[in-house]
């Protein structure tokens, strides 16, 4: 494999194979690809705080067939930026795959329309990049309220999933020494087996050995596959903990929560179907059954209403893959 161009320090326009001059002639350095689907205030920000990054980005937005004005925002209000309209809604990894697809920058900043930038983030991500093995770099996302998101490490595996729900309970409800072991751990750089694509700095010569995310997984999981990709290739994968990203999480399952719910159970099947084999995944709907079963009873409102939804789909269409 051929040395790939990176930083040789600190800042985005050292980068090599990015020639001296204006800023209107130099090639970009970094592909910032954001999807947004009916998401037009959040994706202004969004897009601003990564044109606010430096001269040496390139701004890609994709949307996914919104029908809230967006894209015709974007045309007037961020006419540097490159827009790209699909008809419908493609999915996530889909929408992402087209977006990187135009783009030829070294590294391509995958960002989520509720993530925003702050200070010189994406200039410590690049720089994090230096060692030529390094495939993907991912911030320390915070929430609004300065939370720390789990954001790395996560795959989807009985185990695995189980340890962060719990985690993340005892996290956010939790106060003291679980509370400060969580934030001290997420405040060091350190090695990890997956990022979140929330905010994710991709080397593009990796996406080119193991391909862009797959597009089975409409929404969720899309992330997880691609690091796991990543590590089976030899790549590393480096969390840097003082690049902050703002990131507003559960956006999509307020407005949509059935939606959302059956985009993460058919993304979780069809990663169970892809690396865990036919048995894990008849364990999994078996479990989600009864765990839906047993919330159809005991929750109420709107909860039950989604329990037995999600217990429908499991029943009856749990086996489908994208």
């Amino acid at each position: 494999m051929s040395r790939p161009s990176r930083p040789d320090s600190e800042s985005l326009s050292s980068l090599e194979g990015v020639p001296d001059g204006t800023t209107e002639t130099r090639s970009p350095a970094v592909d910032v690809v954001i999807v947004s689907y009916n998401e037009r205030e959040r994706l202004l920000g969004c897009c601003k705080s990564a044109l606010a990054a430096g001269p040496e980005v390139r701004v890609i937005v994709v949307d996914n067939g919104s029908s809230d004005g967006s894209a015709d925002t974007v045309r007037g209000c961020l006419p540097s930026s490159d827009l790209l309209e699909m008809e419908s809604n493609l999915g996530f990894g889909a929408a992402v795959n087209r977006g990187i697809a135009v783009g030829n920058a070294p590294f391509v900043l995958l960002l989520n329309n509720d993530a925003l930038l702050r200070d010189d983030s994406l200039d410590l991500l690049v720089s994090a990049m230096q060692e030529p093995r390094i495939a993907a770099a991912g911030p320390r996302l915070l929430g609004r309220s300065g939370q720390v998101e789990l954001s790395m490490g996560r795959t989807m595996g009985p185990f695995n999933e189980a340890v962060f729900k719990f985690l993340g309970s005892l996290y956010r409800d939790g106060r003291g020494p679980l509370r400060r072991l969580v934030e001290r751990y997420y405040s060091t750089d350190r090695w990890t087996r997956s990022l979140s694509a929330a905010c994710l700095l991709l080397r593009r010569e990796a996406l080119g050995q193991v391909g862009v995310f797959d597009e089975r997984f409409f929404l969720y999981a899309e992330d997880v596959d691609l690091c796991r990709r990543l590590r089976g290739a030899g790549w590393k994968l480096r969390f840097v903990a003082d690049a902050v990203v703002e990131h507003e999480r559960s956006v999509s399952w307020r407005k949509d929560p059935l939606h959302v719910a059956l985009a993460y159970r058919r993304s979780q099947m069809a990663f169970y179907r892809k690396h865990h084999g036919a048995l894990a995944t008849q364990g999994l709907r078996l479990f989600l059954a009864g765990r839906f079963a047993l919330g159809s009873l005991l929750a109420g409102g709107e909860r039950r209403e989604l329990a037995r939804s999600m217990l429908r789909w499991t029943i009856k269409e749990a086996g489908r893959v994208r």
